[in-house]
């Protein structure tokens, strides 16, 4: 049975989460998606169903890291070429 909340992506619209982030039914309002309460609520040490085609190695800590503010919360420097 397919999920009447996210249509079966397992994703919703962030601004709109009672309509699909993604397919044919997709909000269309160019917000932000996010995991689908109902059939895509992951623990919070894992990841939840990702949708087709997004690279999971996009939200790698080591991928992210340069980008994220260091502990003082000041932003990192980009590193010298």
């Amino acid at each position: 049975m397919t999920c009447a909340r996210c249509d079966g992506t397992h994703w919703v619209c962030e601004n709109h989460p009672d309509r699909p982030w993604d397919g044919p039914e997709a909000c269309g309002c160019g917000g932000a998606g996010e995991p689908c309460p109902d059939c895509n609520d992951a623990a919070a040490d894992e990841l939840p169903v990702l949708p087709k085609g997004f690279d999971p190695a996009l939200t790698s800590i080591e991928v992210m890291r340069p980008l994220v503010r260091n502990p003082a919360g000041k932003p990192r420097r980009k590193p010298l070429k």
